[in-house]
């Protein structure tokens, strides 16, 4: 049944993306080998390529126990994190912030911020969303370390 009755229901919609659709950062894949992106599985939603977005990228990562966001920012766009699945310790400007389901945490436009999984035995999932970018290339990526001439 749609929204309005007398309305057909589509399926598939280009504007429509299932996370099974779009590959895991595992080797092979585009973002693979990202610098600080430490046994994580990401997935790009939303983004320019997958639904044609001006200015929102949409994801989800899992966080495998002992895997980790290391320290960035992006230089053009703004971040919300929010935990669907297990916890962490997100890093958010100068402060490390503990995170549990239903947690969700705002990273202004350049402000450093990351997460670790602090489960020994649980996935922590993680959806987040950029405002200001259609990309990570957009959004701009830069490691603590490379801002500090060691990466």
């Amino acid at each position: 049944m749609s929204i309005e009755t007398d309305r057909p229901v589509v399926r598939e919609h280009s504007r429509k993306v299932h996370v099974d659709q779009v590959g895991g950062d595992q080797p092979g894949q585009p973002e693979a080998g990202k610098p600080g992106w430490i046994d994580m599985d990401v997935r790009w939603l939303v983004t320019r390529q997958t639904v044609g977005a001006d200015d929102t990228v949409f994801g989800v990562t899992y966080f495998p126990p002992g895997s980790r966001h290391e320290i960035h920012r992006h230089e053009h766009a703004e971040e919300v994190e929010y935990l669907i699945a297990g916890e962490g310790v997100a890093r958010v400007g100068e402060d490390d912030v503990a995170m549990g389901v239903g947690d969700a945490v705002f990273v202004p436009r350049n402000d450093y911020h990351g997460f670790r999984n602090t489960s020994e035995t649980e996935t922590a999932v993680m959806i987040w969303c950029y405002a200001g970018a259609a990309n990570l290339e957009e959004a701009g990526y830069i490691t603590q370390e490379q801002d500090r001439g060691q990466g």
